[in-house]
């Protein structure tokens, strides 16, 4: 453990199990994804069909975010199996962890803490929203940071690192793919469906978001069932 790390895992811990209601309402906000990525979506559609001149513009913004969400949970998986496996903080032996209430000692067990893909998704998730409307996207990193991340540090999910860099990733990327991907023709034409082909553009546009918020696990659940099937058709 760095020192960056170990000074604030070591004062952030120091509050926990001293009050029932703290410990567990860090705990609900960690575990319910309405609280994490339905606020956040809520304001990507607040966003989309706030009306004003530049709303072909903004939706254009919101579509290339979407595609860096994807790109940045893509890498955080790519580098949390390529990278040197790490133990989350709950679970490293003899640090003197104190678990909060609400906590069980073997969540995530099994998966390396460094990059923190909450981090990755919901700083380029917000930060792409900064192209649209500076107050929105100010009030997403904000939610993010300390309705996401910082329960992430408190219950020994993450190290603080593991945050800093997941953040720095996702906004990067999203800072990429709207300095770049929103410029590509193909892209304009897909956001100029919402208005000549709503009744089927929306319903995928749900979908995804809805993905967004879930952190696509039920898409890769159903990539995960796939890749059985296949193996047992095929072995």
């Amino acid at each position: 453990m760095n020192a960056i790390d170990s000074t604030i895992i070591g004062y952030v811990n120091h509050f926990s199990r001293h009050s029932w209601v703290f410990d567990r309402s860090l705990e609900l906000l960690a575990s319910n994804r309405l609280l994490k990525g339905g606020i956040l979506i809520a304001i990507v559609w607040w966003l989309w069909f706030k009306k004003d001149e530049l709303q072909p513009d903004n939706r254009q913004h919101i579509v290339v975010t979407f595609i860096g969400c994807v790109v940045g949970m893509i890498v955080a998986r790519v580098l949390s199996l390529m990278l040197p496996f790490r133990l989350r903080p709950i679970h490293e032996e003899g640090s003197g962890f104190i678990l909060p209430y609400g906590v069980s000692p073997a969540v995530l067990d099994g998966w390396s803490s460094f990059p923190s893909d909450h981090a990755v998704l919901f700083f380029a998730l917000s930060a792409g929203l900064l192209f649209i409307s500076r107050k929105a996207g100010m009030i997403a990193l904000c939610y993010t940071a300390v309705c996401i991340a910082f329960p992430r540090i408190y219950l020994g999910m993450h190290y603080p690192t593991d945050i800093i860099v997941g953040a720095m990733i996702g906004v990067m990327i999203a800072l990429l793919v709207n300095g770049y991907l929103v410029k590509v023709t193909p892209l304009k034409k897909m956001t100029d469906w919402s208005y000549s082909s709503p009744n089927i553009f929306y319903p995928f546009l749900f979908l995804f978001s809805y993905q967004v918020a879930d952190m696509f696990d039920n898409s890769r659940a159903l990539l995960r069932a796939g890749l059985k099937l296949f193996q047992a058709i095929f072995n």
